[in-house]
């Protein structure tokens, strides 16, 4: 018998992620984490084109703070741009109404992003849930007629993110006097 060892404190916890009970060590590799071994595990392949978004089609994404005083981009936000997926943003107020002045589209009125101007937390949450619950409750014909009538607004976001790299590149050049 071995017994396995945690090099930090809380290392344990991963092991809640672990929804079928399977050890990933060994007595050869008692480090079971991938987190800390690197090795991949179930949930990412190293594959950033997964079967995950092939299987969906609306996005719930929930940024790392929701309570925070002013919107911000993140890589959650821009994941469903990229991947040509309509969304809801479980994130500061103001989140969507900023996307949109960059630029971005949203998917109004399909989906009811009244939550996006709702300053307390509490209620924003609140509203937020009713419109995941209300897009659960549909049926998939129409969600796909959704994305079917959405198809140029999920386009447009995309090139739109592919293009921003390159054009905040440009700024940060031109702001340090560089030619790129």
């Amino acid at each position: 018998m071995f017994h396995r060892i945690y090099p930090t404190p809380f290392t344990r916890l991963n092991e809640a992620w672990n929804p079928l009970g399977v050890v990933y060590s060994n007595e050869q590799d008692p480090y079971c984490d991938p987190l800390i071994t690197g090795k991949a595990n179930g949930h990412w392949s190293g594959n950033p084109r997964s079967d995950f978004y092939n299987n969906i089609a609306i996005d719930i994404v929930t940024e790392t703070a929701f309570n925070y005083p002013t919107p911000y981009f993140s890589e959650k936000s821009i994941r469903p741009l990229l991947y040509k997926r309509m969304f809801v943003l479980v994130a500061p107020v103001g989140q969507l109404e900023m996307l949109k002045h960059h630029g971005y589209k949203t998917f109004s009125p399909f989906i009811n992003e009244e939550y996006d101007n709702i300053a307390d937390p509490f209620d924003r949450m609140t509203h937020i849930i009713a419109e995941i619950e209300r897009l659960c409750s549909m049926p998939l014909d129409k969600i796909k007629k959704a994305m079917l009538q959405y198809k140029d607004i999920l386009e447009h976001n995309y090139i739109h993110v592919k293009t921003q790299k390159s054009r905040d590149l440009k700024n940060v050049a031109m702001l340090l006097g560089v030619n790129v």
